[in-house]
This record gives structure tokens, C-alpha cells and sequence, in this order.
């Protein structure tokens, strides 16, 4: 199994902990925007909702009026003098109230009785007005809110608040009308910052847009009860809707009049609103991909110092279990398998083998060749051999000068003798010139083969008499003329 990698650990954590402060910072800065969303829709309900009670206390002063003068009407008559007590009357009221346009009384049949604005008796009639239309076929003495129209005293919009007057019978008399204009309630709002890109509109709940800040005549009178945004259906609330009238996106809050038919949208510009926000956010991500970028530059920078320090000790422990030479397992760690193989067998009841493998006349190969031949001489069956060890566990090492050794565990004798007489034929194979091993004239090996089922008491045997049987069958191979495998004979 291969060990977990420090560096691949260190790597996979610094990730984390970039991932965890970059969640966290998104967490945080998505809360603090629904919190700064919150207080600003907050404030614009709320300015709604202040606004809205202004408006009603000004249709509620317009109505007093209205009261007071369908009582002087209705007590005086309309004789001239009456009439002229009551021109002087309306003209006092309503120069001392700007939110008043103008007080209208008209008769019966339709035409201007007396206004606050002199000069048009008789020259006006409002038979065909809404607020006219509804007293005469309505008995009701309650207020009647008109829709938006033109002013028949001077052609500008106008909102109408107005009462029936009764004759003495309880017949339809007349009507007492005030005309509020729709500029006032944009002065008013004009007196609320909402920014360069916010607004404040007075909406009739059929949609008719009365009253807007800042102030655009085109856009008085529109109706928008077809919008998707028409808030009149959706109730009082905040909301975040693009404008008819600008096109600009804003977040509102609407409130409507419990009493009257009006409803006020206190709204500022998206954008604008969120400006000291979104720059805050920005100086924060940036601060923040600063800080995640140096981090991760530094775990990264760890982390390859770390891998190449796992590299080198893992290059140091290749080398401390490897033969140099040959490149196969060296002696430390054929002995260490060789305990392990051992251990394992004697739990399972199982065979190991062993095979020592010993190039013939080597001494003379290095006298006639020389060394650096001999160490090429031993590479070259290093690599024939090396194929032996196929299954796990099984292992191939430099015993010591020119002795190869293969443990075999798990595999009988059989098995054994015929791995390594597999082993001497491929030696003899190479067809390598050794001009002293007589008779072939190639170089050959010699293979001692050895085989036992291991015992958990190690008073009988051990692994060292493994290898010890192993060497006595090696000894026999060569005295029996070399280039032959023995099997040693357990006792």
C-alpha cells in the first residue's frame, strides 16, 4: 500500500481552508446585504407610511372644510348676500392653505354657484364631472374621492374631494367641491432625500398614478393598474420593481390608506442604494483574494518542499533496500521478508521455499574480464532472473557477492525446484563467454533449493535454517559438476 502523501494532505487542507474562508466571507457579506436590504426597505416603508398620514390629514383639512361649507350653504341659502358672505369665506380658507387649490360650490343644475377662485360663476359646469354625477344620483352626505382630472376652474390636474348639499326638502341641492393639486404633494415629497436616483409617488388605487417626486407631467394621470408592479394588488410592503415612468430599478415600499383611496410608494434607485455596500464588498473581496491567494501561495510553496523531501526519503529508502549493483533487493531487506514470509506461514501451515543461486567460476570470470566486466556479469543475471519473483511476497535479492537469492513463500518443493531450474536455463540461455567455466565455455549458475513448513516454536527451526539448508544444496549442486539445481533434504 502506498503511504499517504504529507504534501498531497498539506495541499488538499490549504484548499479547505480556502474554500472555508472564501464560504464563510460569501456567507457573510450575502447576510450583510440582506441585512442593508432590510434596513432600507425599512426605511422606505416607513417613509410610505408617514407620507401616507400627511396625505390623509390633507384630504381631512379639505373635508372640514367641506363640511363647514355645506353648513353655511345649507343654513344661508344662496341668496346674493349669502353668496357673497361666502365668496369672501372661501377665498380667507384657502389663501391660508397651500395644500388647497381651490373650494367650489355649485348648484343644482351644474353650473358654478362660487369658488375661491373669483372671476368664473356661471361660466363653469360640472354636470358631467364624476364627483357632480355621483352626489346627484347618490342621497349620501359622506365625502366622495374623485379620480384625477382636469381642474374645470383652469385646466390642471387636479384631485377632488366633495360633498352633496341637501335642500331644505332633503332634495339634491348642489355640491361642495375642493380641488387638491398633485404638485403640492410633489413639493412635499421634494422635502425627503430618496437620492439622485429614488422617487415618491401617489398612487389612486385604480391605478392612476396622481402625484410623483420628482415631479414629470407626462407621467400624472398614467395609468398603471396593467403593470406587473402594480403594487395595489400585492398590498403594503416592500418590493423591488422597475419603473414605468424611468425605467429605473428601485427599491420600494408601498403603503395604503386605510381611509382614503391612495396608496404611497416611497422608493430609492437599486444601484444607488447599494453603492456604499457594493464598495465595502468589493474592498472586502479583495482584501479576502489577497489573503486566499497567500495562503494558498504559501501552502503551496510548503507543499512542494514537502513533496520533494518525501521524494528524497522515499529515494533514501528505496537505496536502503536496494543493492546498488544490481539493483535488486539488498540483504537488510531480503531478511526482513524473509521473517515476515516466515511468521505468516507458520500461522497459515503453509510451505515457503528458498532458492540461493551462486554464479559458477566467478572468481575466474573476474580474473580473466576483470571487475567492472564481473559487475556487468551480475547485473545481466539480476535481470534474467528477476522475472522469477512474479507473485506477492515473493522476492529477489543480492545475498552477498555473487550469490542471488529468491524466497519463495507459499509454493512447495515442486514448485520451487521448478522456478529454479527455470532460472539456471536462463542463465545458461544469455550464451555470455566464460572461457574458464568448463566444460560449456558460458557463463552458468548453480541454484540450492530449500523448502519447509515453519513452526510458531522456533526452538525446532528457524528462517536461518532455511537459508542453511539452502546453502548445503548450493554446495551439493557444485560438487555435483555446477550448472544444476539440488534440493535440499529436510532431516
Amino acid at each position: 500500500m502506498r503511504p499517504r502523501s504529507a504534501a498531497r494532505g498539506l495541499r488538499a487542507f490549504v484548499v479547505v481552508v480556502c474554500l472555508v474562508i472564501l464560504g464563510l466571507g460569501g456567507w457573510r457579506d450575502w447576510n450583510e446585504r440582506g441585512q442593508e436590504i432590510a434596513r432600507i426597505n425599512a426605511e422606505n416603508l416607513n417613509l410610505a407610511k408617514s407620507l401616507v398620514q400627511h396625505a390623509e390629514d390633507t384630504f381631512e383639512v379639505a373635508d372640514a372644510l367641506l363640511v363647514d361649507v355645506v353648513d353655511r350653504v345649507e343654513t344661508g341659502g344662496i341668496l346674493p348676500d349669502a353668496v357673497k358672505r361666502l365668496d369672501t369665506f372661501l377665498v380667507e380658507r384657502v389663501q391660508s392653505l397651500p395644500r388647497i387649490k381651490s373650494l367650489s360650490v355649485y348648484e343644482d343644475d351644474g353650473f358654478l354657484l362660487t369658488s375661491s377662485l373669483p372671476g368664473h360663476r356661471g361660466k363653469v359646469n360640472a354636470e358631467k364631472q364624476a364627483f357632480f354625477q355621483h352626489h346627484r344620483d347618490a342621497a349620501s352626505r359622506d365625502w366622495f374621492f374623485g379620480p384625477l382630472i382636469r381642474d374645470p376652474l383652469g385646466g390642471d390636474w387636479v384631485l377632488t374631494l366633495s360633498r352633496r348639499i341637501d335642500k331644505p326638502d332633503g332634495s339634491f341641492g348642489g355640491v361642495v367641491q375642493a380641488s387638491i393639486p398633485p404638485r403640492y404633494f410633489a413639493n412635499f415629497f421634494g422635502r425627503f432625500n430618496v437620492g439622485l436616483q429614488g422617487s415618491i409617488t401617489l398612487i389612486h388605487k385604480d391605478g392612476t398614478l396622481v402625484s410623483r417626486y420628482p415631479y414629470i407631467e407626462r407621467a400624472i394621470g398614467a395609468d398603471i393598474s396593467n403593470e406587473p408592479q402594480f403594487l395595489e394588488r400585492r398590498g403594503s410592503g416592500a418590493y423591488e420593481y422597475v419603473s414605468p415612468v424611468d425605467g429605473v430599478t428601485r427599491m420600494g415600499g408601498y403603503h395604503r390608506n386605510p381611509m382614503f383611496p391612495i396608496g404611497v410608494l416611497a422608493s430609492v434607485g437599486r444601484d444607488e442604494a447599494l453603492a456604499n455596500w457594493n464598495r465595502e464588498f468589493v474592498f472586502r473581496t479583495v482584501v479576502m483574494s489577497l489573503l486566499v491567494a497567500t495562503i494558498a501561495t504559501l501552502g503551496w510553496i510548503l507543499s512542494a518542499e514537502l513533496r520533494r523531501r518525501e521524494e528524497a526519503e522515499a529515494e533514501l529508502s528505496v537505496l536502503a533496500a536496494t543493492d546498488g549493483l544490481t539493483g535488486l533487493a539488498n540483504r537488510r531487506m531480503f531478511d526482513r521478508q524473509l521473517e515476515a514470509a516466515w511468521l505468516r506461514a507458520a500461522r497459515e501451515k503453509s510451505p515457503v521455499s528458498l532458492l540461493l543461486v551462486d554464479v559458477d567460476q566467478f572468481k575466474a570470470y573476474n580474473d580473466i574480464y576483470g571487475h567492472q566486466a564481473g559487475d556487468e556479469c551480475l547485473r545481466t543475471i539480476a535481470g534474467a532472473i528477476e522475472g522469477a519473483a512474479r507473485r506477492p511476497g515473493e522476492l529477489v535479492a543480492r545475498y552477498g557477492g555473487e550469490e542471488l537469492v529468491v524466497l519463495l513463500p507459499d509454493l512447495d518443493e515442486t514448485g520451487a525446484a521448478a522456478v529454479a531450474e527455470d532460472i539456471r536455463a536462463k542463465v545458461e540461455a544469455l550464451r555470455v563467454r566464460h572461457e574458464a567455466n568448463i566444460p560449456s565455455r558460458t557463463l552458468t549458475v548453480s541454484v540450492g533449493s530449500a523448502t519447509r513448513i515453519p513452526s510458531l516454536d522456533r526452538s525446532r527451526h528457524g528462517p536461518e535454517d532455511l537459508i542453511t539448508l539452502a546453502d548445503a544444496a548450493l554446495y551439493r549442486a557444485k560438487q555435483d559438476g555446477r550448472n544444476r539445481v539440488a534440493t535440499a533434504k529436510a532431516a
